[in-house]
């Protein structure tokens, strides 16, 4: 079951022009990035890496019919050797990044990726078959590397504009639909020069409007003498999988002798969700509780 919306953890909204084929998704994460990063610390440069790719990770997300969960994963020789960003078909997101212990004050995006490839998974609650497309990361940005998929795995033109500092992430996605005369596009032509011209004010989007303006703003900037169809905003929270049961459930695997073992060494049992970061820490009395719980389901851990 998603989380009850609390204003200000982080909005979706979509929009569409109304006498083109071209339809657009906004994007910005406020408390929910803050709330994803409670327990964890990033140098700044992996900070605003991690928040692109989250914001991407809904863009994308956004622009599917599924019941499951889209995974884009990073992975590569750079600074940053992997990073991992998730959002379920109810807007719930989650994301983790691994770098390098120490980094240059002012890495490039080269640096901090390297040579390596960008993955995304599609896992569908309904069926066991799930879709992942892989391509290169190759790009002088992230966004860059996105478009390169969407063009090489979708067949679709797509231009996106990515942002993230240590309050909030955000991004916008425009895609050129495929032609319906139905629909009254205009000629192959126009339809190009005007994609070209959007796509353009995309690459030169303010960063600083990306992340603080409204999405009328963001939109009124990308396509001033269109008009657009604005749609209402859908909520996305930050949502981790781990648990106190599902950490209890872990703990019980490992036996009792060896529960007994790291208390005996350490005073207690801490296991750290790396997702989230958050820690849950067990001392011997939780232990023992545990271990004289394990043969009954109606036992609740003891975790705090």
């Amino acid at each position: 079951m998603a989380e009850v919306f609390r204003p200000g953890s982080g909005q979706l909204r979509r929009f569409m022009l109304e006498r083109h084929e071209v339809r657009g998704f906004w994007v910005r994460l406020d408390e929910a990035w803050r709330e994803l990063r409670r327990h964890q610390q990033y140098a700044p440069v992996v900070e605003t890496l991690l928040g692109e790719a989250l914001s991407a990770t809904v863009l994308l997300a956004s622009t599917l019919k599924f019941q499951g969960t889209l995974t884009l994963q990073l992975t590569g020789d750079g600074l940053v050797t992997l990073l991992v960003a998730q959002c379920t078909h109810e807007l719930q997101v989650r994301a983790v990044a691994h770098a390098a212990a120490t980094l240059p004050e002012e890495p490039s995006f080269a640096q901090l990726i390297g040579r390596g490839r960008l993955c995304v998974t599609i896992e569908n609650d309904e069926q066991a078959a799930r879709y992942q497309g892989i391509v290169a990361l190759e790009g002088a940005n992230l966004a860059a590397c996105l478009e390169n998929y969407f063009a090489t795995s979708e067949q679709l033109p797509t231009s996106l504009a990515l942002s993230a500092d240590a309050d909030r992430a955000a991004g916008v996605l425009l895609q050129k639909m495929p032609r319906s005369n139905a629909r009254g596009a205009p000629p192959d032509v126009e339809a190009q020069e005007i994609w070209e011209q959007l796509r353009q004010r995309v690459d030169t989007i303010d960063a600083s409007l990306l992340r603080t303006g409204t999405m009328e703003q963001v939109v009124q900037r990308v396509c001033i003498e269109h008009d657009a169809r604005l749609f209402a905003a859908a909520p996305v929270q930050f949502a981790c999988r781990c648990s106190a049961d599902r950490v209890a459930m872990l703990l019980r695997a490992l036996g009792a002798v060896e529960l007994r073992g790291i208390i005996a060494e350490q005073g207690a049992v801490t296991v750290t969700c790396e997702f989230c970061g958050r820690p849950y820490r067990l001392d011997a009395i939780d232990v023992e509780q545990l271990i004289s719980g394990a043969a009954s389901p109606q036992a609740p851990p003891l975790l705090n």
